[in-house]
């Protein structure tokens, strides 16, 4: 697989550390030329500075449109082209029951993971459109988009299932030319809990005290890992791109509890597709 993205441009968002270095290193190792981008600037030239291939080191809040504008600026300015996008920038919110979750919390954790991905694709989405050559957006989700692992952690799993219904439409609103994936991971080691340490003013400023990491801060599977695993899915054209192979349960249950429901509480019928949204829209 090697040079497999040689002359290729690879923008990451949230790529200082964890999944997101592990994803930049990846690519850099195909041959890529990767823009690491972080809210934390020192932190992505330290990143930029361990890939295998030159690249660049962007400072940006995912959170705040202009910012994103300005990375997407960064790296055509610099390399003229963008052929894969991953909006990795992500944060897990300390833990708490949904009645629980304090509100700036909620809204933090709604900004970066839902309104900060949307940023990516409708920034980036619209010129590699324009663009016209074969390119990719990868969004990142969670084990958390496709059940619930865990309790006290709703908050942050509305905003990964909330990535998974966001990349289900684009994928079928984009052109042939942009293809779009998912990225599922579970466990990673990584410091995604660190996160409230670089909590923006507006969302309740930085916490400095108490634990930002938990037992799993050094579980699973290692981010280098995760990043070819996203490197081979973008290869084959995957929507889906999962890591952690427990993982399937949760969307067996899910789709298995589902598919009950159907059964006892809305049967198929003859002439039932008049009901069917799709066409009624025309859309099937």
């Amino acid at each position: 697989m090697a040079g497999q993205f040689k002359d290729q441009v690879v923008v990451v968002t949230g790529a200082a550390g964890g999944i997101g270095l592990g994803i930049a290193k990846a690519f850099a190792d195909e041959g890529a030329t990767v823009v690491v981008a972080d809210i934390k600037g020192s932190a992505a030239e330290s990143a930029a500075a361990q890939l295998a291939t030159p690249g660049l080191a962007v400072t940006c809040d995912v959170t705040d449109r202009r910012s994103v504008e300005a990375l997407a600026d960064a790296a055509w300015n610099a390399y003229g082209r963008v052929d894969v996008v991953v909006n990795n920038a992500g944060i897990f919110p300390p833990p708490a029951a949904v009645i629980d979750a304090d509100e700036a919390n909620v809204r933090w954790t709604l900004e970066v993971n839902v309104i900060g991905v949307w940023n990516g694709c409708s920034v980036f989405g619209k010129r590699l459109v324009e663009q016209g050559t074969p390119a990719h957006i990868v969004n990142l989700g969670s084990e958390n988009s496709l059940g619930v692992p865990h309790t006290h952690g709703g908050i942050y799993t509305a905003s990964k299932h909330a990535v998974l219904g966001l990349s289900d439409v684009l994928r079928r609103e984009l052109p042939d030319h942009v293809k779009v994936s998912v990225l599922c991971p579970g466990i990673v080691p990584s410091d995604l809990g660190s996160a409230v340490r670089h909590r923006p003013d507006r969302f309740g400023g930085p916490v400095t005290d108490g634990p930002t990491t938990g037992p799993a801060a050094d579980m699973g599977i290692p981010a280098d890992e995760v990043g070819r695993k996203v490197v081979e899915g973008v290869l084959a054209g995957e929507f889906y791109i999962v890591t952690h192979p427990p993982v399937r349960e949760l969307a067996d249950e899910r789709h298995a509890e589902i598919s009950a429901a159907f059964e006892r509480q809305a049967p198929r019928f003859d002439g039932d597709e008049r009901l069917d949204t799709r066409k009624v829209l025309g859309l099937a």
